[in-house]
């Protein structure tokens, strides 16, 4: 098989870790035990722009690089708040639980993916740990910053939009989804601070929230603040997990290439 024909495989990170006391088994089900937990619609959408998703388990931070080898690409998901500590700064009152193991696993694969050269596409926390992975900061509570009426924690379900994005026009991200503004979810109260190295602001909400990014220094490495994933029945949307696939194809035949060479 030509390797651009088979299915790219894509690594996704858990979203969070769950207490054994916070988890209720079945009747017939394994007793109460930390577990990590990932919504489905992040591999659904992969599966359908034409990946094959694996869930990528919080492991020991120094094993990233080496389960990197298996794979293609990475989606850095959504979940809870980062360890402020992550990126030098104290804890404010409203910061969330956060699972300081989770961010240290993550932020070592977000690291050495985008050291390898892999395609990324990083959503709401990921998009988070993507800029914290390259030394930027986080606003850990945005309404202190923001007073308007856009609601960047919705209540709505995540197939609903609550607020438009308008992006740079000369961005990749505009040019994926072939529009500069598209309406979008929201369910976050963090966002990006300082950028990190290398990275550039390609899309804000109207009360100046930052809600994309992407690297100048690599051919596919875009996060977004929204949940692209509850959305992929909207053209645009889907044409976001698209081109990310692609990314990884294009990486796949590139490495087939050098093991034939």
């Amino acid at each position: 098989m030509n390797p651009s024909d088979a299915r790219p495989l894509i690594a996704v990170t858990t979203s969070e870790i769950r207490r054994s006391e916070t988890v209720t088994p079945t009747p017939e089900g394994e007793p109460p035990q930390q577990e990590m937990a990932l919504g489905l619609r992040y591999l659904q959408a992969l599966e359908t722009a034409g990946a094959l998703p694996v869930v990528m388990p919080p492991l020991s931070a120094g094993l990233a690089r080496s389960l990197l080898t298996r794979v293609d690409g990475v989606c850095l998901s959504g979940g809870p708040d980062l360890d402020p500590l992550a990126y030098g700064e104290r804890r404010h009152e409203r910061t969330g639980p956060v699972e300081s193991d989770l961010d240290e696993f993550e932020l070592a694969l977000a690291r050495a993916a985008d050291e390898d050269g892999l395609p990324i596409l990083a959503i709401c926390r990921g998009m988070q740990v993507l800029n914290v992975a390259r030394g930027g900061t986080l606003h850990q509570h945005l309404p202190d910053l923001q007073a308007g009426d856009i609601e960047h924690r919705q209540s709505a379900p995540g197939t609903q939009t609550t607020h438009q994005v308008t992006f740079r026009e000369s961005s990749r991200i505009a040019r994926v989804l072939e529009r500069t503004r598209t309406d979008v979810n929201s369910f976050h109260h963090q966002g990006v601070a300082r950028l990190g190295g290398g990275l550039v602001i390609t899309g804000r909400a109207p009360d100046g929230t930052v809600e994309a990014i992407e690297a100048m220094d690599r051919e596919f490495v875009i996060g977004v603040q929204w949940h692209a994933e509850t959305l992929v029945a909207r053209p645009e949307q889907a044409a976001l997990f698209e081109a990310f696939v692609e990314a990884a194809r294009n990486r796949r035949a590139g490495a087939g290439r050098l093991r034939v060479a």
